[in-house]
């Protein structure tokens, strides 16, 4: 415990004693239903994360309203309907030892125009980002919408929630309310800064007043918008002062906007601890407990964060491994599959519309089926060709299950891919899942890793295998273009590796998150580059928060971008394209002088062994990017869905049927 003594240690919050000062906090999910109701998903879902033992878990979104709704499954408080799921959902949380909060929320201007029809705000005036630009609630609407919200408190506590937490940031509600960014009003709800909190505190109080006085009221805070027009600390800590006597127990400070999408779920590059400055200044102000967040991803961190501060809110963590806590008060750190803050499969998936997942643990989603899985009655013989991401789950989940796994790997290390992934500016973190696979895997004794040896058909069929799992990743394209054999022309997965020398003036054709991140990555090291991309962005294949991240270092480090352009010929030293200009008009355009010509305009599947080995074994699964290149989510989920179904077969006895072909 000595490690992380502050972590572990009690801490009073309300009424409440807390076993730590660990909150989980909101974070969407996508597993209610169309309406709102709690589902067995959701509740698996939170069993798991529950079971790590968080002093306090707060419950993801709950919109007061429907005029609120931000997502196609918005989890729902609006009504009295909801009640009964809503007390299975609290009760699962109590049974695993957490203190179950529900976080309370209305969109705002940010609620979806084809979900609710037209949107509320505090003025009309439209954000940035915003779908439409919505209608200034008028006083009575206010005043509705603050009984929204105590009544939607009032079934929280029915349902046996200990309290609950008025989302008060993030371009929502209350917080347009609280910004001079959204809120241009002139009446008692707008103007100075009193007199814009007073949404805010009237709904504390009417909130207070329907919870009764030994519940939680958790108030989510922006400590910093991000944006230009917005709050700052100073601010934070002034509305803070203003809150506590209405009746809050404790400020959670996060920050930034939907414009400034990477301080508000910071993705890698981005240091730990984005929001503790501006929850160290709202604690100067407030006798209350402060937490502060922001891209915590570890115990370790956890701890170094609480200086200054009563409770950390640590959230993807819980994604990547709902048992970090306890691993960590157990001295068990090495366990733990790290969150590398890539974004991918849990806010960008939801923000798309479907269900929460995770790059770093497949297992997300698959709760339910985790629960009922035991371990291998009939062991058999697998074979898993490549060590990539998808591989190595495949391998790990295969190895766990009692299953008998060799596992060939053609390269001297284990990664794949992931190893690239690592190289470009800030991702070095990444490196963290190689590690988590290599423990996991050096831990299991009926799995053996062949590096340096690349799968044959001969050497697979004298293992004998009953199911062989085909991860073997994928190779880049070279575009077809005149010119190209001529041409200093090179992949990037070359540049990253350092296998080639790159010139000083580089055109990296393709503005993907690939070539978007080798270009980024040439550009720090003092290169002179462009990109040149058919599509209509850079990143876009990125989300939000990482493109805005990725864009912004392009600009600071003068990449040239050249968007809707299309590579005609390459020269020895030069480029040209068919370049599509905002207004539709169309101009030949050259870039001279190119020392180097990078593509990263895709990849082909690696699928030889599997086309060889498919008549041949009984069963056999193409994974990851020997199916076809996709992303890193992809890859570990089809690693262990693929396991499963080996698993569920070898159980049914079914891989004792010869295969189609001549058997190995």
């Amino acid at each position: 415990m000595a490690a992380f003594e502050k972590l572990l240690s009690s801490v009073k919050v309300g009424s409440h004693t807390l076993p730590n000062r660990v909150i989980m906090p909101s974070m969407g999910s996508n597993l209610a239903d169309g309406q709102g109701n709690v589902t067995s998903a959701m509740l698996a879902y939170y069993r798991a994360r529950a079971a790590g033992r968080p002093g306090m878990l707060v419950v993801e979104a709950a919109c007061v309203h429907h005029s609120g709704k931000v997502i196609d499954r918005n989890f729902m408080a609006h009504d009295d309907s909801l009640i009964e799921g809503m007390r299975e959902l609290a009760s699962v949380v109590k049974e695993q030892g957490s203190l179950p909060i529900l976080q309370l929320i209305h969109g705002g201007r940010n609620a979806h125009p084809r979900l609710v029809g037209e949107a509320m705000a505090p003025s009309a005036l439209r954000g940035p980002t915003a779908h439409s630009t919505p209608r200034a609630m008028t006083v009575i609407e206010i005043e509705a919408m603050v009984q929204a919200f105590a009544r939607a408190a009032w079934r929280a506590m029915e349902a046996g929630f200990e309290g609950v937490e008025i989302h008060g940031a993030h371009e929502y509600l209350v917080h347009e309310f609280l910004t001079p960014y959204a809120n241009k009003r002139q009446d008692a709800y707008g103007g100075d800064l009193e007199r814009r909190a007073r949404f805010a505190v009237e709904v504390v109080q009417a909130v207070r007043r329907a919870v009764g006085p030994e519940a939680i009221i958790s108030f989510r805070l922006s400590g910093d918008d991000h944006v230009a027009g917005g709050m700052g600390p100073k601010e934070a800590a002034a509305t803070a002062k203003l809150l506590v006597p209405a009746g809050v127990d404790i400020i959670s400070v996060t920050g930034g906007v939907y414009e400034t999408p990477s301080m508000v779920v910071p993705p890698t590059p981005m240091p730990p601890g984005t929001h503790l400055e501006a929850a160290r200044k709202v604690k100067e102000a407030v006798t209350v407990p402060v937490a502060g967040v922001g891209r915590i991803r570890n115990a370790a961190e956890a701890e170094k964060a609480l200086q200054g501060l009563d409770m950390v809110a640590v959230g993807r963590a819980f994604l990547a491994d709902p048992g970090w806590l306890n691993q960590a008060a157990a001295g068990n750190t090495n366990n733990v599959r790290p969150c590398i803050g890539c974004n991918q499969g849990c806010i960008d998936k939801v923000l798309f519309g479907a269900p929460i997942s995770c790059v770093s643990n497949p297992w997300v989603g698959l709760e339910l089926q985790a629960q009922q899985i035991q371990p291998a009655a009939k062991p058999v013989n697998a074979v898993v060709v490549g060590g990539g991401l998808a591989g190595m789950e495949a391998a790990c989940t295969l190895g766990r299950l009692g299953h008998k796994v060799v596992l060939f790997e053609a390269t001297g290390e284990l990664g794949g891919q992931l190893r690239l992934a690592c190289l470009p500016p800030g991702k070095d973190e990444f490196r963290g899942l190689i590690d988590y696979y290599r423990h996991a895997l050096s831990e299991l004794p009926n799995v053996e890793i062949r590096l340096n040896t690349k799968a044959t058909v001969g050497q697979v069929c004298k293992i004998n295998p009953k199911a062989v799992v085909v991860a073997a990743g994928s190779e880049p394209i070279l575009p077809d273009l005149p010119g190209a054999g001529d041409a200093p022309l090179v992949n990037a997965r070359q540049v990253l590796a350092g296998e080639v020398p790159v010139g000083h003036k580089v055109a990296v054709m393709g503005g993907g998150n690939l070539g978007s991140e080798v270009a980024h990555y040439l550009a720090t090291r003092g290169h002179d580059v462009c990109i040149i991309e058919l599509g209509l962005g850079i990143g876009n294949d990125l989300g939000p928060a990482r493109r805005y991240h990725l864009r912004r270092e392009l600009g600071k480090y003068k990449v040239r971008r050249y968007i809707r352009a299309k590579v005609r010929r390459l020269f020895k030293n030069k480029v040209s394209f068919l370049h599509t200009r905002p207004d539709g008009s169309r101009q030949l355009t050259y870039v001279e002088p190119v020392d180097t010509f990078v593509s990263a305009m895709g990849a082909k599947p690696n699928e030889k062994i599997f086309l060889a080995l498919e008549p041949k074994v009984s069963a056999i699964f193409l994974v990851g990017d020997a199916m076809s290149p996709a992303g890193m989510g992809q890859a570990t989920s089809e690693g262990v869905r693929a396991a499963l179904e080996i698993h569920r077969l070898a159980e049914e006895g079914a891989l004792d049927v010869a295969p189609a072909g001549a058997a190995c």
